[in-house]
């Protein structure tokens, strides 16, 4: 492949393009390119071309697999997609507690914010750990896109009286969230940081559940686990598999510069100017502008540019990896008046990114690459409805410009590992720059695109919230990219038909463009001219590395041997001169009307096909175009093969697990030449520069990722086929295959996508969009595009709004292909064969500007329209009156319309004739147009109504070939995006011979010149007897303001009727009299094409009217083929001798058991087991230790217990600690049962062995786990194996509580056990129009028509039989249905309690209560409502009387009870209790796990276990039960277990036990056995009218029924719920040591403090006691003798402190709080003058906090800490020692104290005074003389402190101040003594 012959070959003259497209594939690297290039020598070119084959992945190294070469691309049924509208979205909140918040004394708060919405906690005073449990809903009408892009934001807040200071915040998206298991974080900590000083680390935790549901999603409430000890380093608010420590990091987004930017300006003045000037001269003043994670920073304007540099980057830090899937980019045009958005871009940063440990993970790296943007058309005007495409919401219809940049993480020092990672990763500098990159929260959604950069200002109007702006810094721009880089692509497309052309359009000339980016885009004011064409740098590639063409570098063996003139590209002549030109546009003409349709005109192109090329100029990065192509080819074979698979699966083929294994090997291989491409392709790449970091990365995951895809698949193909183990195969490789499509998609852009344009007297009209990796070539077949050289049908739909129907304007088939210029020899490659080029007297050379037809031929079309199903109403009634519409080149017709129905039969066959069609009747045959059916609903008035449309394929038939008929078959009907039913069909393309149409074959012609479809095309019939049972009506609603009266039903199949008898008084009896008839049908034999069955009811009014009330169509009959009952198990009794089941052989052995001892140890239990005979069930029924209660309790059955094995085997202080911790709670009522079922299902959830479980449930379906101890059936062989594998394990499992159990299911019971339709089926009847619109559903339902079908195909003996007249009692569809007859009905109805109730208040609160509703009976709890409260606890039970059938729907609704105006509803949930009666579940009353015949586990049922047993074994005609003395015999089923029981010291034989185990286990008799519904409590959700769909909160509840002719069940179970008991807590503060000394004297200097201690109850700040002040204590001691007394309620059951008071003045009631039992002390220094200084606090859990220190030495804080052993007060009652005071976790005082707890009675008894009064007072404390306040006590003060240090220097200083006086006093009076002297002297 010697590369100089090349060089000098002249290509259409374009010596120098050819020299500019040296580097083919091989992109030196923007980065070195100007270095590398002059260096890079001749020696380059054997390493370049040792490359050529990787190169191109995947071309020689691998074997492929053949894949046919269509000249059509595939059919795609799907035309049109509806737009993605708005919808419902709930975000629910419940924050729980927060702990190790820093600060002291803090009063915390927590802030919710959601996008701009606000919502609070309430205010906890003085705590580091508050307790909130609050709940917070916020309900969000958004586009899922924007949606799931808000940020929940948790701040913590510490109030103060004028300001609040931000401890600290947590924030993540939506998207974070919605990715979790069930869309929820549930019970997870959040970690608290300062994102404003990333140095100061964690501030706190706070727990909270965050949920997010869309429409229909139903949130699984979960039971919270109220463990004080967890571990909250375990449970941190971040997805799995990201570390808890998440170092921070900087992401840097370089935004280096844009080009391609409409260039003029969109504001409203330039607008205005436009229309004065008539021409819009502004040019646009972009800016980028970079949002993540509520940062936003933007970069600088630069002025009036359509390519601007920035040459900035924005800096963002932030904790890696982010809770936040995705950044956006917007470009911005800034106006005068308002600032408009050019273009917006998502980065996905999971696509840009991997988050797998070690060197397999790399950080978020982009670029430095291009993005592409897209949004409305370029030609904006005022008024466009589409500027929200710009905003990244929709499909963008046109290229918008593009954005170079690049993004790079940095992990911050002090990260963890990762950052080892990152340095490793750009080591050498040249990667460093190429490489780094990150991005936020991305997705790229067709329309996105981008940019983002530095500078300085604000962000849009729309993004200034409260976001925090980003730092933006100058960064200096990437080498220029050398145009040695850049490569000339060909675009070329031929047009060959276009039809469907919308009538409107079509008054004026039409024609298409074709553009790339800004090339071949026709009214661009200024259209980018290819700078590089005639840039001085021409004669610089002259020089340029001397490298093969393209075409070799591919590797294509192909190239070499064949001679290189036959290839040379084919480019536009002008291409010399250097000014490329493009022929983008057909040329105009004028459309014609379709034959038989005056909606639609085509264009007549039967003789020529007009072509296009668009020359256009990229960096030549098509290798990534080629990677996604290889990786889309996979997927797409993949995809395909496991459908099929999934269909045979469908079908109940047996050939599925085959064509699967196939399926999986072959992606096998597929997947290994990918790993085999990447991997040369890295190796390859090594030295070179011009990969991004990025490129390499995407390329070794993507290796990885299949490798370890390999293996899965592998796994998958190998796995031994089990039980529903097909199904489990198919999910898998369903997995797999979203795993490759995550990997196909490129996050850095390289080529824009194709636009076609449909321009209508030059105005754009309507669009298409094509993603140009699909049209790529490449001389691999695994990395060419799907549509390359493909004949390709494009629909073309307007811009903006779409109208309602359908939108399209016109159906193109055109043939598309890209590729390089040196490639575009091969661009007619895939032309089919009959068309030739011609280029109208152009060079030669250039590309074609038509298709000349070498031949046409005449067809005849046959559309046999036979039927549709499923489709969708249009009318108010709700049905419709459908026609079909078919279209083929330029002929349409159109069938009859058939009235009122859902499933038209037409059999009509449309023919159309003299259809000329172009081509090699060879490619006709094998590719064939293709078909349009519209579907459509006639209207009387208007214009016919859309209902759908697809796209089918004829079968071709030629004159010369013998004829077979066409096979009907199901396309699907897609109106918009839903599913718009099927449609029957088959289509044949004649081809007319010679000797004219005659010789075709005949077709029947009725009158009216209606054709019908030909019989040997119609399917065969066969006569099938349809049986049904008419059971009754229910819910029918009014119909044109009257009430339904006298309905009667209509079911229509394959055009018969069959009516059922009018129920004469609906609201007397809504069930029919007449219950079963008959009706044979002439049906298809082929399964798959039977028919759809409707039903319709009908109301009769006054004189002989009927008015429609609803119907619904039932799609699929297959459903109710008649399957005979298995027939029971005769052989087996021959093969076991009778006399195994009483011979007092080895079968017997374990009725010793009854003797209790044995029963001690399990290991004997297991052996005895395995004795029993194979046909033999042992059931063990023991005696359990009675548990403890106070009551007497005679009945001792109620004591056996299957647990009691493992029970006993259980450490006794785990029990102790059970019942000693209710605080001597002695009474067991029905909420010690439903704690126990309670903690019992957070065991199962936390056991070591959860598979085992699931094996067991699945294989026992134990109704309580653990209940029964090894019960065990071995029926066979396999089952004793399973046993026996499961044994082993179980009494490992701490599931065993000592209290009978319940089953809690969080669901409702229908999720568990089906809607109990095993009886009847329930149809829900609509009427009125189907919309897309939320709620609609709901507002169509109009009934419910309850009945049953039997199918089943007449031999014709049996036709003749019932000919005969046979009696109704033979038919099959009424076998084991009750009569329908009124039945009297007991319900009782138990509502436990509500949780996450939607708020109704204005304060985020609501006052629940019930409302039951059964037919007119409305029980109202309105008195009994929960003030305040979103969780709460009801604990009532109604009874009601009611009659099946009139009274059979429950409402159970909770209402918000407001003292002014009306009640609101919070939410409603519906039972059908009739089905609940009669289904064979037995879901009427819940089968207890045990049977007591008192106290809190009674018996409630009418008939006890022996009773129920036989009467289920009369109504299933089950030979059976014969009781004997430890043996019970069901069937063929021996069951053995305890049956003799001590009463009063008498043996008692009692078979009321063991008959309950088996009726737990009546889904093991064969034939008839199911599982029956046990004792249990459903969790229903609640809905609401105004928010449908969304989950207004959940009900626990469950529902008994009694039928009144049974003996009257016993009293209702009392769940009233526990009152909580009164304590009071007695703390004696006595003394403290080493209290910190805050104060120091003034004078003295001395430190002191004036110690005082405050405690109180958490939730009770209201009752806050402080001791009296031990002043100036100097050593930090302080003796108080002070007495606390806290009088508080206590549930025992749930460990926590209730707390009842008014939340403020205006309340009306008082609020119930459960708050964790947690004591407060604080210690204090007391000031006169300011406030107090805080010095420190302890925080005790009442239930387990450490014991206290003996001695003050020995007080450690680091006690509260370790795990030294804890106590609870409730066990202990009292409790002395000494206890840490700590602040900001330092030790700063000990205080020794005494806890006393006695219950209230004992506190009536025995009370105290508090401090130190009456009764019980005490001493007072012996303070030093010191101890005294100075405000108080002056001169005590004085004494201390000054008089005692200071005495001798007082005494001598008054001495010295008597002595000053006498001697002042002399000197004073001396002169004037004198004087005197002398004058009187």
């Amino acid at each position: 492949m010697d590369p100089k012959p090349r060089k000098g070959k002249i290509l259409f003259g374009l010596k120098v393009k050819k020299k500019k497209k040296v580097n083919a594939d091989l992109v030196v690297a923007n980065k070195g390119a100007v270095d590398s290039e002059t260096e890079v020598g001749s020696e380059a070119s054997p390493q370049l071309e040792g490359e050529s084959n990787e190169d191109q992945p995947g071309s020689s190294a691998v074997r492929t697999r053949v894949i046919t070469d269509n000249k059509r691309s595939r059919v795609n049924t799907h035309i049109q997609d509806s737009e993605v509208k708005p919808q419902s979205f709930q975000i629910a909140i419940n924050i729980t507690e927060a702990r190790q918040l820093v600060g002291e004394n803090i009063d915390p708060s927590v802030v919710i914010e959601v996008g701009d919405e606000k919502k609070q906690t309430s205010v906890k005073e003085g705590t580091n750990a508050p307790f909130y449990n609050e709940y917070f809903v916020f309900d969000f009408f958004a586009h899922k896109d924007v949606f799931f892009d808000k940020v929940i934001k948790l701040t913590v807040m510490h109030s103060k009286m004028l300001r609040s200071f931000c401890v600290g915040s947590f924030k993540l998206d939506v998207w974070t969230v919605y990715r979790q298991p069930g869309h929820q974080f549930f019970n997870k900590w959040a970690m608290l940081t300062n994102p404003g000083d990333i140095s100061t680390g964690v501030k706190g935790y706070v727990k909270c559940d965050i949920s997010v549901s869309a429409k229909g999603d139903a949130m699984q409430p979960e039971h919270k686990a109220s463990d004080a000890e967890e571990q909250i380093d375990k449970n941190l608010l971040i997805p799995e598999g990201f570390p808890s420590e998440r170092p921070w990091a900087r992401f840097c987004v370089k935004v280096y510069r844009a080009e391609g930017l409409p260039r003029n300006n969109s504001s409203i003045m330039a607008n205005v100017t436009k229309a004065f000037i008539g021409e819009n001269t502004a040019l646009i003043d972009p800016y980028v502008v970079v949002s993540f994670f509520k940062q936003v920073g933007r970069t600088s304007t630069q002025k009036s540019t359509a390519d601007p540099v920035w040459n900035e980057q924005i800096v963002f830090i932030e904790m890696f990896p982010p809770l936040c899937q995705r950044l956006k980019i917007q470009v911005w045009d800034e106006g005068s008046m308002s600032d408009v958005a050019i273009g917006t871009h998502y980065f996905d940063l999971r696509r840009i990114s991997n988050e797998q440990d070690g060197d397999r993970g790399f950080l978020p790296t982009f670029g430095p690459a291009w993005i592409n943007l897209y949004g409305s058309a370029r030609n904006y005007s005022l008024g466009d409805d589409t500027v929200e495409l710009n905003e990244g919401i929709g499909e963008g219809v046109s290229y918008r410009g593009r954005v170079y940049m690049e993004l790079a993480v940095e992990i911050l020092s002090g990260g963890t590992g990762t950052e080892s990672k990152l340095t490793r990763m750009i080591k050498p500098a040249k990667d460093a720059k190429a490489g780094k990159a990150g991005a936020k929260d991305v997705k790229t959604p067709a329309g996105g695109g981008g940019g983002g950069g530095g500078g300085a200002g604000g962000a849009p109007e729309d993004d200034k919230g409260k976001a925090t702006a980003a730092e933006v810094l100058p960064v200096e721009s990437p080498p220029v990219m050398n145009t040695d880089n850049r490569n000339n692509f060909l675009l070329f497309g031929a047009v060959f038909e276009a039809t469907m052309i919308d009538r409107k359009i079509g008054d004026k000339p039409v024609n298409f463009e074709f553009s790339l980016g800004t090339y071949g885009n026709i009214l661009e004011s200024s259209p980018q001219t290819s700078t590089s064409a005639t840039s001085p740098s021409v004669s610089h590639r002259k020089k340029g590395l001397d490298v093969p063409d393209a075409g070799e570098m591919f590797g294509s063996s192909r190239r070499s041997s064949s001679s290189s003139t036959s290839l040379s590209p084919l480019l536009p002549r002008e291409a010399q001169d250097g000014t490329a030109s493009n022929k983008s546009t057909t040329s105009p003409e004028k459309p014609l009307v379709v034959e038989g349709n005056r909606y639609y005109m085509y264009l007549p192109l039967d003789k020529k096909k007009p072509c296009i090329h668009v020359l256009s100029e990229w960096e030549d990065r098509t290798y990534r175009m080629y990677h996604s192509n290889m990786l889309e080819n996979i997927a797409v074979l993949f995809e395909e093969g496991v459908s099929a698979a999934a269909e045979l699966h469908r079908k109940a083929d047996s050939a599925v697990e085959s064509t699967l294994k196939t399926v999986l090997r072959d992606f096998c291989i597929d997947a290994r030449g990918f790993i085999a491409a990447a991997e040369a392709k890295l190796k390859a790449e090594l030295k070179s520069s011009y990969l991004t970091q990025l490129d390499k990365k995407r390329l070794t995951m993507c290796k990885q990722e299949l490798e370890s895809m390999i293996g899965e698949a592998q796994a998958v193909g190998q796995r031994k086929r089990k039980a529903g183990g097909m199904k489990e195969m198919l999910q898998d490789a369903t997995k797999l295959t979203h795993k490759i499509r995550f990997l196909v998609e490129e996050p850095q852009h390289t080529v824009p996508d194709v636009f076609v344009w449909l321009l209508s007297n030059n105005k754009r009209v309507a669009y298409a969009r094509i993603r140009t990796r699909d049209l790529l070539f490449s001389s691999s077949q695994e990395a060419r595009g799907i549509h390359c050289g493909k004949i390709i049908t494009l629909f073309l739909k307007p811009p903006g709004k779409r109208v309602t129907g359908l939108s399209v304007q016109a159906k193109l088939d055109v043939y598309l292909w890209f590729g390089a210029s040196s490639d575009s020899g091969h661009m007619l490659e895939g032309l089919p064969a009959g068309f030739l080029p011609t280029t109208e007297g152009a060079d030669a050379r250039s590309p074609p500007t038509y298709l000349q037809c070498a031949g046409q031929h005449q067809f005849q079309l046959r559309c046999h329209m036979y039927q549709a199903r499923g489709l969708i109403a249009a009318d108010n009634t709700g049905l419709s009156d459908p026609f079909a519409r078919v279209t083929f080149l330029s002929h349409s017709q159109t069938t009859n319309i058939i009235s009122q129905t859902l499933s038209p039969t037409w059999n009509q066959c449309l023919p159309m004739s003299s259809l000329l069609i172009n081509g090699d009747l060879q490619y006709i045959q094998q590719e064939p147009p293709r078909v349009i059916i519209e579907v459509y609903d006639d209207d009387a008035l208007g214009k016919a109504e859309y209902l759908g449309a697809t796209v089918a394929v004829p079968e071709v038939c030629l004159s010369y070939e013998l004829y077979s008929p066409p096979t009907l078959r199901y396309s699907p009907l897609h109106c918009g995006s839903q599913p718009g039913g099927e449609l029957l069909a088959a289509f044949e393309l004649l081809k007319i011979p010679e000797s004219g149409p005659q010789k075709l074959p005949d077709l029947e012609e009725q009158e009216g010149g209606i054709y019908t479809i030909p019989e040997n095309i119609r399917p065969v019939l066969s006569t099938y007897r349809l049986e049904v049972l008419f059971w009754g009506l229910r819910e029918l609603k009014k119909v044109q303001l009257l009430s339904v009266d006298r309905p009667q039903v209509f079911i229509e199949c394959a055009g018969k009727t069959l009516r059922s008898s009018v129920i004469q008084k609906y609201k007397s009896n809504p069930n029919f009299t007449t219950l079963v008839d008959i009706i044979e049908l002439e049906l298809p034999e082929n399964e798959h094409l039977l028919p759809p069955l409707s039903i319709t009811v009908v109301d009769w009014r006054a004189f002989g009217r009927s008015t429609l009330v609803g119907n619904h169509v039932i799609n699929n009959l297959k459903a109710f083929k008649y399957v005979p009952p298995p027939a029971l198990p005769a052989p087996i009794q021959t093969q076991r001798p009778p006399t195994d089941v009483l011979s007092p052989g080895p079968a017997p052995t374990p009725q010793s058991l009854s003797t209790e001892e044995q029963l001690q140890h399990p290991g004997e239990t297991s052996s005895a087991a395995a004795l029993v005979t194979s046909q033999d069930v042992l059931i063990t029924v023991e005696e359990a230790p009675p548990i403890p209660p106070p009551t007497p309790v005679k009945e001792p059955k109620k004591q056996k217990d299957g647990k009691a094995k493992t029970a006993r085997c259980r450490s006794t202080k785990r029990r102790r600690r059970t019942i000693a911790d209710e605080s001597a709670e002695c009474v067991i009522d029905w909420w010690s049962k439903y704690y126990a079922s309670v903690e019992k299902e957070a065991k199962k959830d936390s056991s070591p062995f959860p598979q085992v479980f699931e094996k067991a449930l699945s294989y026992h379906s134990l109704l309580s786990d653990g209940i029964e101890s090894l019960v065990t059936s071995h029926s066979d062989g396999d089952k004793k194996k399973k046993q026996k594998g499961k044994g082993a394990p179980e009494p490992s499992i701490g599931l065993k509580t000592k209290l009978a159990t319940l089953k809690l299911y969080n669901k409702e019971l229908e999720a568990e056990f089906g809607p109990f339709d095993d009886w009847v089926n329930t149809y829900e009847l609509f009427r009125g129009k189907a919309s897309e619109e939320e709620g609609a559903n709901e507002e169509r339902f109009v009934g419910k028509f309850k009945g049953r079908f039997c199918l089943y195909k007449l031999t014709e003996d049996e036709a003749e039989d019932w000919d005969e007249g046979a009696e109704m009692g033979q038919l099959r569809v009424n076998r084991g249905i009750p009569s329908n007859g009124p039945v009297q009905v007991l319900i009782r109805v138990y509502i436990v309690s509500a949780s996450n109730l939607h708020p109704a208040d204005p304060d985020g609160k609501a006052d629940p209560y019930i409302v039951l509703r059964l037919g007119k009976n409305e029980i109202k709890d309105r008195d009994n409502y929960i003030p305040k409260q979103l969780n709460p606890v009801f604990g009532r039970s109604f009874e009601m009387h009611a009659t099946f059938p009139q009274e059979s729907l429950l409402s159970v609704l909770i209402y918000d009870y407001d003292l002014v105006g009306g009640d609101d509803l919070i939410g409603e949930t519906r039972i059908d209790l009739e089905n609940r009666f009669y289904s064979r579940h037995r879901a009427t009353c819940g089968l207890p796990t045990e049977y007591c015949l008192e106290g809190y586990n009674a018996w409630r049922d009418c008939l006890k276990p022996s009773e129920l047993l036989s009467k289920m074994c009369r109504e299933n005609s089950v030979d059976g039960p014969h009781f004997s003395p430890g043996r019970i015999i069901v069937g063929e089923k021996v069951f053995t277990g305890k049956t003799l029981f001590m009463h009063e010291d008498q043996p008692v034989e009692s078979y009321e036990h063991l008959s309950l185990k088996i009726l737990h286990r009546w889904e093991e008799i064969a034939a008839v056995g199911c599982k029956l519904v046990p004792e249990h409590i459903e969790t229903r959700t609640l809905f609401s009218k105004t928010r449908p769909g969304m989950d207004q909160g959940q009900v626990q509840m469950w529902v008994d029924l009694f039928p009144m002719d049974m003996p009257h069940p016993g009293p209702s179970v009392d769940i009233s719920p526990r009152k909580p008991k009164g304590y009071e807590l007695r703390i004696i503060i006595w003394n403290t040591e080493d209290v910190i000394l805050e104060d120091s004297n003034f004078i003295t200097g001395q430190k002191s403090s004036d110690i005082y201690i405050k405690g109180w109850l958490k939730g009770l700040e209201d009752d806050r006691q402080e001791t009296d002040v031990h002043y100036n204590s100097l050593t930090g001691e302080g003796n108080f003798n002070w007495r606390f007394v806290f009088p508080f309620s206590y549930l025992p059951a749930e460990k926590v402190v209730v707390v009842r008071k008014r939340e403020s003045i205006f309340s009306l009631d008082k609020t119930e709080q459960k708050i964790p039992a947690i004591l407060l002390l604080q210690v204090w220094d007391f000031e006169t003058l300011s406030s107090d200084d805080f010095l420190g606090t302890l925080e005790l859990d009442l239930h387990g906090f450490p014991r206290g220190a003996k001695t003050a030495k020995s007080c450690k804080v680091d006690m509260l800490t370790d795990g030294t052993e804890k106590i609870s007060i409730f066990q202990q009652k009292r409790a002395r020692g000494w206890w840490p005071f700590s602040k900001s976790g330092e030790l700063t005082g000990k205080v020794e104290a005494d806890f006393h707890l006695v219950t209230a009675e004992e506190s009536e008894k025995n009370p105290v005074g508090r401090a130190r009064k009456e009764p019980e007072p005490l001493p007072k404390p012996n303070r030093p003389d010191t101890s005294f306040s100075w405000f108080v006590n002056p001169f005590k003060c004085f004494f201390y402190l000054v008089w005692r240090n200071y005495k001798k220097y007082i005494i001598i200083a008054i001495l010295l101040l008597i002595t000053a006086l006498f001697l002042a006093l002399l000197f004073y009076t001396l002169p004037g003594a004198i004087s005197q002297k002398i004058v009187e002297g």
